[in-house]
C-alpha cells in the first residue's frame, strides 16, 4: 500500500515538475543558438532567439511561461553585459530591456488566455462536438489545481456539454469554463461523492462510478482520471429514483392489504359457519358475502386503491338487487369520497342489511322499498352520516338475540371511530351510520 503510495506521489510530482523542466530545456537551447550565432547577432537582437522558447513554455502553462521568460531574460542579459565588457547599462539599455520584459509577458498572458479558453477536444472535430451536443448524459472535463505540496486545492471547469450545462442549471459553457468547482458549489468539499471523490480518482489514476443524491435529485456519475485533470459524466436519475421507491411502496401496500383481505376472508368464513345449519346455507351465504366483497374490491381498483365515493360504494354492494327491483330503491347523497378501508367497511354492512331485508325485511315481500341517503355529518364534517330505512314490508320486532349480521353491522366502522345504530321500528328497520374518512376538498353535490 506505501508502495502505491509512493508511486502516486512520483506521478503527482512528474506531472508538476515536467512542464517547467521542458520550458527551461527550451531555453537553454536558445542560449545555445544565441552563442552559435554571436557574430551575426547584433547586440540587442540578442533576446529575439528567446522568443521562440518563451512561447513554446508558455503553451505548457503560465507557470512554465513564466519560467521560461524569467530564464531567458536572465541569459540574454548575462550574454549581453559579458559582450559589452561587463559595462554599466544606460537608460536606453535599461528601457529596452523593460520593453523586451514586458512583450515576453504578453504574449505569456495571451497564449494562457487562450489556452484557458480553448476546448480540450478542438482537435477531435466537429464529429464528437455534434455527438456531445445531442448527448443525453452530461460531461464535464476539469483541470487539477495544486498547491505547493502538490495536493489537490480545487478543480478548474474545461468543458462541459449541454446536457452537463442543463444539469447545473446554466445556460451555456461560457458560464462555467475556467470557474472553479468549490467556488461555485461549496458544499461539493465535503461531499463525499464530489470533491473528495475526484480528489481520489485524480490521485490513484482509479475509475470510480456511483450515483448519489445532491440538492433533491439523484444523479449517476462515472469519474476518471484525463491527463492533468479528470473527466466527469453525469445523468439525473431522479425519475428512475422515484419509480423505484414509487414500487416498492406498493409492493408494501399490496402486501398489506393482501394480508388484510385473507384475514377479513377467513374471519367471515369462520362467523358465517357459526350460524348456518347446513354446507348449502354456508356455502351460499359466504358466496354471497365474497362476492359483494368482490365488487367493492374492483370499485377501489379503479381508483389506485386510494378512495372512492359513497354512491359508487352503495351502488356497487346492490348491484344484484337494482338489476332486479331498482324501483324499490331510493338512492341519494352529495358526491363524497372515503378511504379505501371505511369502503370496504361500507360494503360489508350494506351487504348485511341487504341479506336481512330479504330474509326478513322490505324485501322479503312485493311492496316494501328501501330509502339510503348520506350527507356529511353536521357537526363533525370529516364525518358521514349514512341512513338506511325500509318500509312497507312485514312487522318488524327487536330481534331476542344478536345474530352474526347484527354484530358485524356493529363492529363495521370501530376501526375508523364511527358507529351504527338499529332501530326496530313498526313500519320497518332503521338504521344509522356514522363513519369517519370522507376526504376534504372533494365534495360536490351529484
Amino acid at each position: 500500500m506505501s508502495g502505491g503510495r509512493i508511486l502516486v506521489k512520483r506521478e503527482v510530482v512528474a506531472a508538476r515538475i515536467g512542464p517547467y523542466a521542458v520550458a527551461a530545456g527550451w531555453v537553454l537551447l536558445a542560449a545555445a543558438g544565441q552563442f552559435a550565432l554571436a557574430n551575426w547577432v547584433a547586440r540587442l537582437a540578442s533576446f529575439t532567439v528567446f522568443f521562440p522558447a518563451i512561447v513554446a513554455g508558455a503553451l505548457l502553462g503560465a507557470g512554465p511561461g513564466a519560467l521560461g521568460l524569467g530564464l531567458s531574460l536572465a541569459l540574454g542579459w548575462s550574454y549581453w553585459t559579458w559582450t559589452a565588457g561587463f559595462a554599466p547599462p544606460g537608460s536606453r539599455d535599461a528601457l529596452d530591456l523593460f520593453l523586451i520584459a514586458l512583450s515576453g509577458a504578453l504574449i505569456v498572458l495571451i497564449i494562457e488566455a487562450y489556452r484557458r479558453r480553448q476546448s480540450p477536444f478542438s482537435q477531435a472535430g466537429l464529429l464528437f462536438k455534434a455527438v456531445q451536443d445531442i448527448a443525453l448524459e452530461g460531461m464535464v472535463v476539469y483541470r487539477a489545481l495544486l498547491d505547493r505540496a502538490g495536493q489537490v486545492r480545487d478543480f478548474e471547469y474545461r468543458y462541459a456539454n449541454p446536457a452537463a450545462c442543463a444539469i447545473m442549471m446554466n445556460p451555456s459553457s461560457d458560464e462555467i469554463v475556467g470557474a472553479k468547482l468549490l467556488e461555485r458549489l461549496p458544499l461539493a468539499r465535503e461531499h463525499a461523492q464530489l470533491f473528495l471523490r475526484y480528489v481520489r480518482v485524480f490521485t490513484t489514476g482509479e475509475t470510480s462510478e456511483t450515483e448519489y443524491e445532491l440538492g433533491g435529485r439523484w444523479f449517476h456519475s462515472t469519474a476518471a482520471k484525463l491527463g492533468d485533470g479528470i473527466v466527469v459524466t453525469v445523468q439525473d436519475v431522479s425519475v428512475r429514483r422515484r419509480g423505484e421507491d414509487v414500487q416498492k411502496l406498493l409492493l408494501q401496500e399490496l402486501s398489506h392489504r393482501v394480508k388484510n383481505l385473507l384475514a377479513s376472508v377467513i374471519a367471515m368464513a369462520n362467523s358465517t359457519e357459526r350460524g348456518v345449519t347446513s354446507t348449502a346455507e354456508f356455502r351460499d351465504k359466504l358466496s354471497a358475502r365474497l362476492q359483494a366483497l368482490s365488487r367493492t374490491h374492483g370499485l377501489l381498483m379503479a381508483g389506485d386503491w386510494t378512495d372512492a365515493a359513497v354512491g359508487d360504494v352503495v351502488r356497487s354492494t346492490l348491484e344484484p338487487h337494482l338489476e332486479t327491483d331498482a324501483p324499490r330503491f331510493r338512492i341519494d347523497g352529495p358526491k363524497i369520497r372515503v378511504s379505501s378501508d371505511v369502503a370496504l367497511a361500507l360494503n360489508m354492512a350494506l351487504h348485511e342489511l341487504a341479506t336481512n331485508a330479504i330474509k326478513y325485511g322490505a324485501l322479503s315481500g312485493q311492496r316494501g322499498r328501501i330509502e339510503i341517503r348520506w350527507e356529511l355529518h353536521s357537526d363533525r364534517p370529516s364525518y358521514v352520516l349514512l341512513t338506511w330505512r325500509e318500509s312497507d314490508g312485514p312487522p318488524v320486532s327487536t330481534p331476542s338475540s344478536r345474530g352474526f349480521g347484527t354484530r358485524l353491522l356493529e363492529r363495521a366502522f370501530a376501526a375508523t371511530d364511527g358507529e351504527v345504530r338499529l332501530h326496530f321500528l313498526a313500519d320497518g328497520l332503521f338504521c344509522e351510520m356514522r363513519f369517519a374518512g370522507a376526504i376534504p376538498n372533494q365534495q360536490a353535490v351529484a
